[in-house]
C-alpha cells in the first residue's frame, strides 16, 4: 500500500543532537537559495493539501506521527518563533532565544485548514519581507539559540529553509499515506 513512498528525511532530534541536527538541515538545502526555497514553501503546501478532504487532514503518516493539519500547523509555529527570532537578532547584541517543545505545540488547537493555510501564508509574506530587506551586514549578525550554541543570522535562514523542504518531505508522504487510505 505504502511501497511507493519518497524516502524520507532523516532529521536528528534538535535538543539531544543539535550540531546534527544544523548539519542534517543545511545538508538538505544544498545550494538552493534559502529565501527562494522559505518564500516557495506555503505556496508547496498550499497545492499539496488543495485536493485533502477533512478526513485526510487528520490521517497521520503512521502510529504516533503528525497528520496534514499538525505539519502545517508546525510550519506555523516555526514561522512565529523565527519571526521573533529574526527580528530579535536584528534588533539587539548577540541576543539568547529559547527553544521550544514542537511536540507539545502541535497539540494546541488549530484552525481549520483554510485558515492555517492563509495564516501560514500571510506570517511568511511579512518575513520574506523582512528578510529580503536586510542589508548585507544584518546577515552576519549573531544570536544564540539556547540548545545549538551561537549562530549567524544567514545560518538561521539556511536552517529553516532546510527544515521546510524536511517538512515538506513529510507531508508528501503523509498525504500518500491519506491517498491510500480513501
Amino acid at each position: 500500500m505504502t511501497d511507493h513512498l519518497i524516502a524520507p528525511i532523516e532529521i536528528p532530534d534538535a535538543t539531544l543532537e543539535p550540531a546534527a541536527y544544523v548539519e542534517t538541515l543545511t545538508r538538505t538545502l544544498g545550494d538552493r537559495d534559502p529565501l527562494e526555497v522559505y518564500a516557495a514553501t506555503p505556496g508547496a503546501v498550499a497545492d499539496l493539501c488543495e485536493p485533502l478532504t477533512d478526513n485526510q487532514w487528520h490521517a497521520p503518516l503512521g502510529n504516533g506521527e503528525w497528520n496534514a493539519l499538525q505539519i502545517v500547523g508546525h510550519l506555523f509555529d516555526v514561522d512565529v518563533v523565527y519571526g521573533f527570532r529574526f527580528r530579535l537578532v536584528l534588533t539587539e547584541d548577540n541576543p539568547s532565544y529559547p527553544g521550544y517543545n514542537e511536540k507539545l505545540w502541535s497539540e494546541l488547537p488549530r484552525p481549520a485548514a483554510p485558515t492555517l493555510l492563509a495564516g501560514l501564508q500571510s506570517l511568511r509574506d511579512a518575513n520574506i519581507a523582512l528578510l529580503r530587506g536586510i542589508e548585507a551586514a544584518g546577515w552576519e549578525r549573531r544570536g544564540t539559540h539556547a540548545e545549538q550554541g551561537t549562530e549567524q543570522f544567514h545560518l538561521m535562514v539556511a536552517k529553516i529553509a532546510g527544515h521546510d523542504l524536511a517538512h515538506l518531505n513529510q507531508l508528501v508522504r503523509t498525504i500518500q499515506v491519506a491517498n491510500d487510505m480513501s
